[in-house]
């Protein structure tokens, strides 16, 4: 199998595959190539899996595609709304209340 991903750095080498495991990413191929070193490669970036229709559509120009940017809008949500609980002001009051409450007192001002 050739490696097609761009930054891989055996892009454009061959290997042979010696076997094929999964993990929480997805699956995975491992290349020995001809150097001896064995890679650990997602398939998608070898010539033996379909090309992406997204990335022919836009001529490779894509950073990424529409379910990456879909995951992406669900994440800035939810960060979104823990920030909108935890204002500013919401903070500044408490922390000017425990600020107060909590600093030490200099043992020169008791005297």
């Amino acid at each position: 199998m050739t490696v097609t991903h761009p930054f891989h750095p055996y892009s454009g080498q061959c290997g042979v595959c010696v076997a094929k495991r999964g993990n929480r990413a997805g699956s995975r191929w491992l290349l020995r190539f001809d150097d001896g070193q064995i890679c650990s490669v997602p398939p998608q970036w070898t010539d033996a899996a379909a090309p992406d229709l997204e990335v022919i559509a836009g001529g490779g120009r894509a950073v990424c595609g529409l379910a990456d940017l879909l995951a992406l809008s669900e994440m800035l949500a939810h960060l979104m709304s823990q920030k909108k609980d935890t204002g500013a002001k919401k903070r500044k009051d408490n922390y000017a209340a425990s600020v107060k409450e909590k600093t030490p007192q200099s043992p020169w001002s008791l005297r």
